[in-house]
Order: C-alpha cells, then sequence, then structure tokens
C-alpha cells in the first residue's frame, strides 16, 4: 500500500478533528435554542397562571367585599399564596376624585350636554391648585366640549370645527371618558396643567355627578370638598372638618358640615359607591398587574372595569 507523502501526514486527522468541532458548535446551537424554547415555554405557562390567579383573586376581594357590606373607609391590603406563587392586594376608596364625566349630564333622548353645576366645581376645583381663572375657564369649557355630544362650543370652549384647524387635525370624544389620560388632547391641557390636575380626576362610568365620601377623606384632600362651595367653604376649614371627624367617622353629613356651610348634600355622601383595586399575581419569576374599578353600590359588589398597564394612562 502506498505511503502518503510526509506533508500530507495527518490530514486525514484534522480533518476529523475539524468536523468535530463543526459538530460541537451545531451542538451547542442546538442546545442554547432548546433552553430558549424550554424558557419561553415556561415563561408563557407562567403567565397563564398568573391570568388565572388574577381572576382568582378578582373573586376572593368581590367575597371580601360582599362580607363588609360593600362599606370601606380606609385603604386596606392583604395577599393570598396560590400554586407556586402569591396574590398580593390593595383596595381603597376610588370615588374621591372630581369625575370628568361630571361635566355632562344625559338628556332623556341619551344626548350629553354640558354641566353648569359640573363646570363650576370644576373651576373651583383648579383655583385651589393655583391654576389662574383666566385659563381654568377656558379650559374647563373646552372639557366639557370634549365630552358633550353636540357641535356647539360653549364660551370660551373648543368642539371639532376648532380641531379641524390643527396641523394635526383630529375630534372631540362626544361621549364619557374612559381614562384620565385622554384629556391630554383637550385645547389649553398643558403639561403643567395635566400634571398638576389628573392627580384630583377621574373617569368613573357615570355622567351627571361626582359625589364624594366624607366618611374616606384623609387630610390633604380638603379642596375635594371646598369645590362644591368655594365662597362658603375654605379649603382650610374643609381640611379641619377632614381632621375632626371621630374615631369611627361621621354618623351623619348635618354634623359634619352643619347647616351654614352652603354645600349641596346630594354630592357629598358618607359611604364611598366606588372602589379601585390592584391585584398582583407572582407566579414563578412572572409578575402580572391589573387595577379594577369595583362598584361597592350593588348588591353584590361588582366589577365595573378593569385596566393594564402605565397608571398614567388610565
Amino acid at each position: 500500500m502506498a505511503q502518503p507523502p510526509p506533508h500530507e501526514r495527518g490530514a486525514a486527522l484534522l480533518g476529523v478533528l475539524l468536523l468535530v468541532a463543526i459538530m460541537a458548535v451545531l451542538a451547542g446551537l442546538m442546545l442554547d435554542r432548546l433552553g430558549l424554547a424550554t424558557r419561553l415555554a415556561g415563561n408563557a405557562q407562567a403567565q397563564a397562571a398568573a391570568r388565572r390567579a388574577l381572576a382568582e383573586g378578582e373573586v376572593r376581594l368581590l367575597a371580601r367585599l360582599a362580607q363588609l357590606g360593600g362599606a370601606l373607609h380606609r385603604a386596606e391590603r392583604g395577599g393570598w399564596a396560590v400554586p407556586r406563587g402569591q396574590i398580593a392586594w390593595q383596595l381603597a376608596p376610588g370615588g374621591n376624585c372630581f369625575n370628568v364625566n361630571a361635566l355632562v349630564d344625559a338628556a332623556p333622548d341619551g344626548a350629553l350636554r354640558a354641566r353648569p353645576a359640573g363646570l363650576l366645581e370644576l373651576r373651583a376645583l383648579m383655583a385651589s391648585l393655583g391654576i389662574p381663572a383666566d385659563q381654568a375657564g377656558p379650559l374647563a369649557a373646552a372639557m366639557a366640549d370634549w365630552i358633550d355630544s353636540d357641535a356647539l362650543s360653549l364660551p370660551d370652549g373648543a368642539e371639532d370645527v376648532d380641531y379641524a384647524r390643527l396641523a394635526t387635525p383630529y375630534r372631540t370624544a362626544g361621549r364619557p371618558l374612559v381614562a384620565v389620560g385622554e384629556l391630554r388632547a383637550v385645547r389649553g391641557m398643558t403639561g403643567a396643567f395635566y400634571a398638576r390636575l389628573a392627580p384630583w380626576l377621574c373617569a368613573l362610568p357615570e355622567v351627571g355627578s361626582s359625589p364624594i365620601a366624607l366618611g374616606s377623606l384623609v387630610p390633604g384632600q380638603g379642596r375635594l370638598l371646598a369645590m362644591f362651595a368655594p365662597d362658603a367653604l375654605s379649603v382650610a376649614r374643609a381640611e379641619q372638618i377632614i381632621a375632626q371627624a371621630p374615631p369611627g367617622g361621621y354618623r351623619d353629613l348635618a354634623s359634619a358640615l352643619g347647616l351654614a356651610q352652603g354645600l349641596a348634600t346630594g354630592e357629598i355622601v358618607l359611604t364611598d359607591r366606588w372602589l379601585r383595586a390592584r391585584l398582583v399575581a407572582t407566579i414563578d419569576s412572572q409578575a402580572l398587574e391589573e387595577e379594577l374599578l369595583i362598584d361597592a353600590g350593588t348588591t353584590p359588589p361588582r366589577i365595573a372595569g378593569r385596566s393594564w398597564g402605565e397608571a398614567a394612562d388610565r
């Protein structure tokens, strides 16, 4: 048998070694892909388990509220263990804010029209937050025009025809708002005004009223009480009313507000109808969060809305 030339000796061995190296690289890539697929499948399973846990948390939370009769005066929190993880929850009064949908009320035919009382309340709230009257009035009017269903502008307001003249034209909502973040598109709503107003606003699924629950107001929220009668009740006096509440809360509105405060008691209630809950389900390393709006005015309490994502957009 012929012997290979001296300079070719070991070439076959090098070829085999190169082939082994290539196979090792391919095997490593395959194992990496397999590990990634395994992790993705595990994450998907954990996300599905977290969604099931949130559904379980909703049922438990509603059952707890039913036992309490739907009444809640202060924020509460707690948690439950579930397979592979836990559910953390927070429950707080959800109606102590100015409901932007109270800027309109519904006519018998269902049309939404501007509500003067709501405009006055919003302007009083803006004044307590330091927004100048010459800017608060047009902004409040534009907010009402954004929600009402007609095409007629309020004095200093803005309707579709005004937004149509913009470089990027758009239309008003013409319906109750779902999230306060929608107000960013209203004429006159600057970033500074939105940052100042947003913590005091909410978008509840009802029009025509923005009732404030006296029993769950906390120090620092006096302007929500004073906005109903700014000429008769100062923010400082409203803060005193809140701070002087007896340990068990006020038993009736007359003892809290007196007879000379000039407040329309229809807008002041003792207990909250609306509650907000935050649920966080953590399964393995996956966490899923949702926020609930609960109508505690029904028997039993029911979920009126769910939201996910950034709180600023809700």
